[in-house]
């Protein structure tokens, strides 16, 4: 194996568990998201070639190999039969309900309902920056949006998240904690 090959493979090697996580985060289950994984490092080894030399670089370019993984895995989701989807969501309104009805909602479930009720752009910024530790700027390469656009959209989504977690702005962290 060439030097180059084999920092590849290292690459995506050392990739592999942020990769998991990028998936966990925006997946249900955990199987998927393995499956996921393993047809995202197919995928990059069959467009190698591609892959930059820098490994910062490389590193962007793999998320955006997995981004475009789970942009398939979702269409194909979306082409499921049409009652098994209705089931789905009709379980899920039912436990969020029960829950909010017994009031167990902890913090987690809060803060993953309030990012998953943001418009999608800003719920895949809050999740690029703050799961995935990517910055303003490289989650803009990433989404291939202007990054003085996204700083306004986390702006945005900030203060929607402040809102839906009824946190106040003089409670909340300087950190990037949400």
């Amino acid at each position: 194996m060439s030097t180059r090959a084999e920092s590849q493979a290292a690459l995506i090697r050392d990739a592999a568990p942020a990769l998991l996580a990028y998936f966990l985060r925006r997946i249900d289950t955990p199987t998927d998201a393995a499956d996921l994984v393993g047809e995202c490092i197919a995928a990059a080894w069959g467009s190698v070639k591609r892959m930059p030399d820098d490994p910062e670089e490389a590193r962007m370019w793999l998320f955006g190999v997995a981004r475009n993984t789970l942009r398939h895995h979702y269409r194909a989701s979306r082409r499921r039969d049409a009652l098994v989807v209705r089931l789905s969501e009709t379980l899920a309104a039912d436990e969020l309900a029960a829950a909010d009805r017994a009031g167990v909602f902890d913090d987690e479930a809060q803060v993953r309902a309030a990012i998953g009720a943001l418009p999608d752009d800003l719920a895949e910024l809050v999740r690029l920056v703050y799961w995935d530790g990517f910055s303003i700027e490289q989650a803009a390469s990433h989404l291939g949006v202007p990054a003085s656009t996204l700083r306004g959209r986390h702006a945005r989504a900030k203060r929607a998240l402040r809102d839906a977690l009824d946190i106040s702005e003089q409670t909340a962290p300087a950190t990037r904690s949400v």
